[in-house]
Parts: C-alpha cells; structure tokens; sequence
C-alpha cells in the first residue's frame, strides 16, 4: 500500500513537472512576441517567469545554485552597481522620486537578472531558435504599425512601445545587427527567408526615424558584420548584401542629414555642461536621479530644450555616480563584449558581440538606460543567446 501510494506521488509530481515545462514555453514565446510590441504585457510576463523561477528555487536548489556560481562574478559586478546606485540615490538625495524608487527603475525595469531564469526555462537550443523567431514576429508588428504611420503622413513614426523615436532607435540598433546575422548563418530555406525579410523591412522602417547617430552606429556594426562574414567564408553573399544595404542606406534619411551639429544642436551644450559637472563632482558625482537640477545651475540656457539625461550614457553615470558608477556600467557592459567575444565562433556569441558593441557604440549619443521598455530586449535577446551559449 505504501509502494503505491509513493507511486502515485511520483506520477502527480511527473504530470504537474510536464504541467509547469508547458507554462514556461507559453510564458517564453509570449514574452518574445510582446517585448517589441508591449511594454505593460511584457513586464507583466516577466514578472510571472520571476514567481514560477522563485518555486522552482525553492523545489529544486542544486541545478540553479550551479547556474549562479557559473555567472558569479557577473552577478557579483551587478549586485556591486545596484548597491553603488544605492548609495549615489541617497548621496543626491532622491532614492524616492517621482513615486518610484530609483532602485526599482535600474534593476526591476531593465531586467538585469532576467538571465538566470531564462537560462533555467530555455533547455534547448532549439528552443533559443523559437524565441528568436517570435521576437522577429513581434519586430514585424511594430515594422506595419510604422509603416502605417509613415504611409499616413507621419515626419517621426513611433513604435507600439512608446511615443519616442529614442525608443524606437535602440530597438532597431539591437535587431537590426541581429537579424543581419541571422540572415547569413539562418539553417533552412524557409528561416532564412523570414529573417532576410525581416532585416531589409526593418532597415527600411528604420531609415524613416531620421536618427542620424543611431544610423551611423548601425551603418559601423553592419560593417563589422559584413567583414567578419566575408573573412569566414561569406564573399559572394557579404558582398551581394553590402551592396544592397548601401544602395538601400543611400536613399534613406541619412542623405538629409549633413552633419551632427545641425541634427541635433543641444547636444555639443549637454556635454560640455556635463563635463564642467563631472569636473566638480568626479568622485561621487552629484547622485542618482539629480541630473537636471544640477544641470540648471550649470548652464542658463536652458529654457530651449527640456532633458533628463546627458545624451550620453557614459558621461550620465560619471557626472551622477561618479567615477565608480561609470567603471561599474563599464565593467558589466565591457565584461559582457569580451565574454561574448570569445565565443563568436557561434551564431549566439556573434549576436550577443554586435548587439551589445552595438548599444555601447549608441551609449555615446545617448543615455540608453533612460529607455527601460526597449532596453529590456536587450537583456531578454542576452539571456536567449546565453542560454544557447550555456548548453
């Protein structure tokens, strides 16, 4: 009677596992599919993979106690930033603003752990493969809705993300080199097809954005891809591809834009007020969400353009967390480029390598930390590539 009834618990605990595995996949692919087209369903999503990640901690510790220890030094740097952006909050005197902590805005907004639970629900490689395929789906959703917008007249189309073309531009600067390598290193007819059509659609899109620097920064990884794809082997399609991105690059909202002064005029004043302020304030910066009140004393003119951020995401963290908060957003972001570096060999260390080189390249125009719902597919495209990767 007791081998029985221990049988029996053994099939219940089978058939509620299978159960579980089946929420996973549901939650994964739903997260992939609304990351570029829902900000409140995504984070909600994520939210949900948190709580059955916490049951699946406290049911089975050894497999994921092995799965941190794996990252420590990861972990270690970016439990090192949040306590820093602790500190720095409560130093400028804003750990609470806006009715929400600065704290949450960091680390719950842009997912910086998401990783290890992703790594812990994606078993498979070929599960990576799905995911990466439902976000090209969700990338084309937002490619319709903007090319609506631009069919109705509109000078800025916007995604379904926000109402921002700074949104807009880094979701693109992370798919774009993506979809690119996806396209040369895609197995079968049919997903290489999808991806090409994908890439190109999405460029199109891209160019009606009129973002010089995010153009440019593209235009350099494109680059970079097209030559490390032509050195491995690639020379007919590289070359073919080049052509095509050139002559469609061309046509676009570059050509209109004749310089970096004339784009954007406010700039050059932001970081040379910026840098007066990093000047005073090198060590400790002048805190954590303290940015534009500091920066109002600084420089009078003012009343021209309205900011948050230094439109550079490394003079942002120097001039608000000091020298300390900088090597520390460097240190995660570098330790990421050279980990992933290491590992272009494989299609998910290369998409890892360029989005990353990528977003630190546009971190020079801009403070990419200041768009959390389009930052989050940064961290969810890391976690797919560094489940693949840890397989």
């Amino acid at each position: 009677m007791l081998q029985n009834f221990l049988s029996r618990i053994e099939e219940n605990a089978l058939h509620y596992r299978k159960y579980a595995l089946r929420i996973e996949k549901i939650l994964l692919i739903l997260l992939a599919l609304s990351v570029c087209v829902s900000e409140p369903l995504s984070r909600n999503i994520i939210r949900i993979i948190f709580v059955m990640f916490a049951v699946k901690f406290f049911i089975t510790k050894k497999p994921i106690m092995e799965l941190i220890r794996r990252y420590k030094n990861f972990l270690l740097t970016i439990s090192a930033f949040a306590w820093w952006m602790i500190i720095s909050s409560l130093y400028g005197g804003h750990l609470v603003k806006d009715n929400d902590s600065n704290v949450y805005w960091f680390f719950f907004s842009h997912n910086m752990i998401l990783f290890i639970p992703l790594i812990a629900m994606i078993r498979r490689q070929k599960n990576s493969e799905k995911l990466l395929i439902a976000t090209g789906i969700s990338l084309c959703l937002d490619n319709l809705f903007m090319a609506y917008q631009i069919f109705e007249g509109a000078i800025n189309p916007t995604t379904f993300l926000n109402d921002s073309p700074f949104q807009s531009s880094i979701l693109y600067v992370l798919m774009l080199p993506t979809f690119l390598i996806l396209t040369f290193n895609a197995d079968g007819f049919k997903r290489r097809i999808f991806y090409t059509a994908t890439f190109f659609t999405s460029l199109i899109v891209f160019l009606f954005l009129h973002t010089v620097y995010a153009q440019i920064v593209t235009a350099i990884i494109f680059l970079l891809i097209l030559g490390n794809e032509f050195f491995s082997g690639k020379k007919i399609p590289s070359v073919i591809t080049a052509l095509i991105i050139s002559l469609i690059m061309s046509q676009g909202a570059l050509k209109d834009v004749p310089n970096f002064e004339d784009a954007y005029p406010a700039r050059e004043i932001v970081w040379q007020t910026s840098l007066e302020m990093l000047k005073d304030n090198p060590i400790m910066g002048v805190g954590l969400g303290n940015y534009q009140n500091v920066f109002v004393t600084y420089n009078d003119n003012t009343e021209n353009f309205k900011l948050s951020h230094a439109y550079n995401s490394y003079l942002q963290f120097w001039s608000e967390t000091g020298i300390f908060g900088l090597m520390l957003f460097c240190g995660i972001f570098g330790g990421i480029l050279i980990w992933s570096k290491k590992r272009c060999g494989n299609v998910y260390g290369q998409i890892l390598f360029f989005s990353t080189l990528s977003l630190m390249l546009y971190s020079f125009t801009d403070f990419i930390f200041e768009s959390y719902s389009a930052l989050r597919l940064y961290w969810v495209l890391f976690g797919i590539c560094l489940a693949s990767l840890d397989r």
